[in-house]
């Protein structure tokens, strides 16, 4: 039984290893702002060894989408079936985690790179649940978490409001629900006007940036 799962995991890392090569060698061929986000590997590659894997650059400029490109290894030549997608900043499990846990600063890193699918929001990342188990270095998609629940409305907040280099500093309650990340409606304490802004921390609204 420990042979079969040393044999699993060297597998497992060998198909990684190809995949990040394979990545690496097709990033600059790319157009700028896009990104691979997956690198789906053959069977046939699986324990290739990365030194002698070339990726040929494709005849046609690539878009958003799964494309093939064109891999040689030891005289042979494979399709490589590959998600591209635009670069975007998103956050990163620094460890292993598992479903039902709820994530802090701790668990997570935040990049600029592609990711397949639709990213989680990076500013409501943080004390969201999540809904599947992810490996380390992972991106966190929209759909492996749960949102935090919303501040409710009458929540007392701070406001910090921006006037170009000035700031004023005050309070107030929300008008309407939100959470971190999102627009958030303010009636100021000390005079009752509405203003918008944005929700940048638990019990913070910022206005004017």
């Amino acid at each position: 039984m420990k042979t079969l799962a040393l044999i699993l995991v060297l597998c497992a890392t060998a198909h990684a290893d190809v995949a990040e090569t394979i990545s690496e060698q097709l990033a600059p061929m790319l157009p700028a702002n896009l990104g691979v986000a997956q690198v789906y590997v053959p069977a046939a590659l699986a324990s290739a060894k990365p030194e002698g894997i070339v990726v040929e650059a494709p005849s046609v400029v690539l878009h958003p989408g799964r494309p093939s490109v064109k891999i040689t290894y030891k005289q042979k030549t494979f399709y490589v079936p590959v998600a591209l997608a635009a670069m975007t900043d998103v956050a990163v499990v620094t460890h292993a985690v598992a479903a039902g846990s709820v994530l802090t600063a701790e668990d997570v890193s935040f990049e600029h790179r592609a990711i397949e699918g639709a990213p989680a929001a990076a500013a409501q990342v943080i004390g969201s649940t999540m809904l599947k188990d992810l490996a380390a270095g992972t991106p966190v998609g929209a759909h492996d978490v749960t949102l935090p629940a919303p501040s409710p409305r009458g929540t007392r907040v701070s406001v910090d409001i921006a006037r170009g280099t000035v700031h004023i500093k005050g309070s107030g309650v929300l008008e309407l629900a939100t959470r971190v990340g999102e627009p958030a409606t303010v009636r100021l304490s000390y005079n009752q006007t509405v203003v918008k802004g944005t929700m940048t921390a638990p019990g913070v609204v910022v206005v004017g940036e």
